[in-house]
């Protein structure tokens, strides 16, 4: 199982502050800061409130190379620097018609300043865009690209920063302006990406056993709380995990709930 990194942090709400102020200011998701605060008024929390911040996660179950993109949690962790301890990174990705790719590539290619061509289904639900937008402040891909593969879809900023942390592209990757050009230097052609699905994952911390459950924003793991309970029985018979430490009814509410934050379902068996 993967380790569980970084550790919970909370802020004071400022008078005027929304929920989306506070993401930006800390360069995180959106979503992921409303769905950590559910009790929290998005748009007018009073001043004082606290605010937990979705600074605690678990790895994804892939390996810790290159660029890790996993889409429910909407983030992108960079191994580029240490394998250990990735950077990790708000992103927005695809909606549900325009979903984000799943797989295995390389960086293709990388531009500043792109220009952005613009797709003719998009220009079919907006006939008044050009076919081609120059770069500039009007351009949503920002000042920074780097090619997955050699597909049209990419990894880039934006011009819309209330949109990271939210399902708002067609199937790119966006982040953070800050946040791609410092990826956008440190990134090498051929570089690895992987894009993985895994809206439920299971970590470890001191000899504690930790789930982080997200949206299934794709519908593609309806089975998700039957099938995380499948494998903790099967890590409970290999010796793995201790089984009477887990309380299932937990397991099944986290992921109902599904906040984003990993939570203490039980603990591993002790090695003998």
């Amino acid at each position: 199982m993967q380790p569980v990194l970084g550790a919970p942090r909370v802020v004071v709400v400022e008078r005027g502050d929304t929920l989306l102020d506070i993401a930006e200011r800390d360069g995180l998701g959106f979503r992921q800061v409303v769905n950590l605060n559910p009790e929290v008024d998005i748009w007018v929390p009073p001043a004082g409130t606290r605010v937990s911040l979705p600074t605690e996660y678990i790895l994804p179950n892939a390996p810790r190379e290159g660029l890790l993109i996993n889409l429910p949690e909407m983030r992108l962790y960079d191994f580029s620097v240490d394998p250990l301890r990735p950077i990790v990174l708000a992103i927005a990705i695809g909606d549900a018609e325009d979903p984000s790719p799943v797989g295995e590539f390389r960086v293709g290619g990388k531009r500043m300043n792109p220009h952005w061509n613009v797709p003719e289904s998009i220009r079919a639900e907006n006939p008044a865009l050009p076919a081609v937008v120059p770069p500039g402040p009007e351009n949503p891909l920002g000042d920074r690209w780097l090619t997955i593969g050699s597909s049209s879809y990419g990894i880039h900023g934006t011009n819309n920063v209330w949109s990271i942390g939210r399902i708002a592209t067609h199937g790119c990757i966006r982040l953070y302006n800050d946040d791609m050009r410092a990826l956008f230097d440190r990134t090498n052609l051929g570089t690895r990406i992987r894009l993985v699905y895994q809206p439920v994952k299971l970590g470890t911390r001191d000899g504690e056993l930790y789930l982080e459950a997200h949206r299934d924003e794709y519908d593609l793991a309806p089975d998700a709380p039957q099938a995380t309970l499948v494998e903790l029985i099967v890590l409970d018979a290999l010796g793995v995990v201790d089984g009477s430490s887990i309380d299932h009814d937990l397991v099944r509410r986290v992921i109902q709930e599904a906040r984003g934050a990993p939570v203490r379902i039980g603990r591993l068996k002790p090695a003998e």
